[in-house]
């Protein structure tokens, strides 16, 4: 006898009426998204980072931050931070320049500036924000967020409360998300259903605490064999959601020693009013220079020389480089004299993760499913979605992917990628979604 058909449930439009994809790893001044503990990598390297060299240069961004690394609250906490250490040094009359015009740079140059200082923020781009990349695209409901999407524990910082101000809206994101299983079937209670591979991995990282030296989320995995019972597709389902496009990066990129250890607790909020307002008000009435990326940076004891890209210099009191770590590691800024070791070895260790959207707008929603996040298990292509028509009013899903995932999905052209994406949907869609 016939099986059911699967496939009476609405259909997926052939193409989807507007489409906004990033490539965070071809952005050649961001070079990848966020940071996060390599193997080999320690919370200490994050310190070793932020420290000022000479008195001249400082350094600012999420992967200096300690507290609450590769977040945007990460990126303000350590513009306040080094405007702090600079702050404690200049004498009258200096001239500071800031590299880079993303959150970090915003913060450090406002209260750099409402301290009564000269500061001039020099940026790479032909617009701020950086890694918070706000596009008003037309056609879209809310603006479209490339970059930084969500606040993160809201009650530790005042982020959510700065947004407020601004008037740039926010709602309370419910991470709760139903899954397409391995068989085809619904599951509903997606925690109970990854309980074994949680603990599997729990199992793993006690085990390699054990070891004197540090090794990846993976090899402890394999060697301690605490999953070898694991349905494997719910074992690298669980890794994607909780690793990949958590960290961006994957379990053999993640330290089992530290890779754990950072983030902060708390509810978050989805920002759907613009988050670039927030950088162009820090920076409002500041001095900044666009299109002009900078090459060198030299200092000696009497103060700070940067060449631009164009062969320009440019002379300042002390410099605050706020540029992506990806940006360090590919040594896209020469240093004169070098950095020191421990600068050297911090940017080495610490990784740089990879985290990509695919935001997909529609002119009728084809779904029926109200929850705001849907994942399906054993999927080579987009496979995590956020369902965005609940709380804009509008039929748009957002498809986040990380780590290797992202990577082999980037050199996709466009139609190939959105076909893939389309492809995940209509086996959403067929098994009622």
């Amino acid at each position: 006898m016939a099986g059911p058909d699967r496939r009476s449930g609405p259909r997926v439009p052939a193409r989807p009426a507007g489409v906004v994809r990033t490539d965070w790893s071809g952005d050649p001044y961001a070079l990848g998204a966020y940071s996060y503990l390599a193997v080999g990598a320690e919370p200490v390297m994050r310190e070793w980072l932020a420290a000022p060299v000479a008195e001249r240069v400082f350094f600012a961004g999420e992967a200096t931050d300690g507290d609450a690394p590769s977040t945007v609250n990460g990126a303000l906490a350590s513009g306040r931070r080094v405007a702090a250490e600079v702050g404690r040094l200049v004498g009258a009359g200096e001239h500071v320049a800031v590299v880079g015009a993303g959150a970090a740079g915003a913060q450090a140059a406002r209260l750099l500036v409402d301290g009564g200082l000269r500061v001039r923020v020099v940026e790479a781009r032909d617009r701020v924000g950086g890694r918070i990349d706000t596009v008003r695209a037309p056609g879209w409901p809310v603006p479209v967020e490339r970059g930084a999407s969500w606040v993160h524990a809201v009650e530790a910082s005042e982020l959510a409360g700065a947004l407020d101000r601004l008037g740039v809206a926010t709602v309370p994101f419910d991470y709760e998300a139903s899954a397409l299983g391995p068989a085809g079937d619904r599951v509903d209670d997606l925690e109970a259903f990854g309980e074994d591979a949680r603990d599997a991995l729990d199992g793993a990282l006690a085990w390699a605490g054990d070891l004197d030296g540090d090794i990846s989320v993976a090899d402890a995995v394999r060697r301690s064999g605490a999953a070898e019972a694991l349905d494997a597709a719910v074992v690298r389902h669980y890794f994607d959601s909780e690793i990949s496009t958590e960290y961006g990066a994957d379990p053999e990129e993640l330290s089992a020693h530290w890779g754990f250890e950072e983030g902060s607790e708390g509810d978050d909020v989805l920002v759907v009013g613009g988050y670039g307002r927030l950088v162009e008000s820090l920076l409002d009435g500041i001095d900044v220079r666009l299109s002009e990326p900078v090459a060198a940076i030299g200092h000696d004891a009497a103060g700070v020389t940067l060449r631009f890209a164009s062969g320009v210099e440019a002379s300042f009191d002390r410099v605050v480089v706020t540029v992506p770590l990806g940006v360090l590691k590919a040594a896209a800024i020469e240093f004169e004299p070098p950095l020191p070791e421990r600068h050297r070895r911090a940017i080495d260790s610490i990784g740089f993760g990879l985290l990509d959207k695919l935001w997909l707008r529609f002119d009728e929603q084809f779904w029926s499913d109200e929850g705001l996040m849907w994942t399906i298990v054993d999927d080579d292509g987009y496979a995590e979605w956020f369902n965005l028509a609940p709380v804009v009013g509008a039929p748009v899903l957002l498809a986040l992917v990380g780590g290797a995932r992202a990577r082999r999905l980037r050199d996709l052209d466009e139609d190939a990628a959105v076909e893939v994406a389309l492809g995940s949907l209509r086996r959403l869609m067929d098994a009622g979604w």
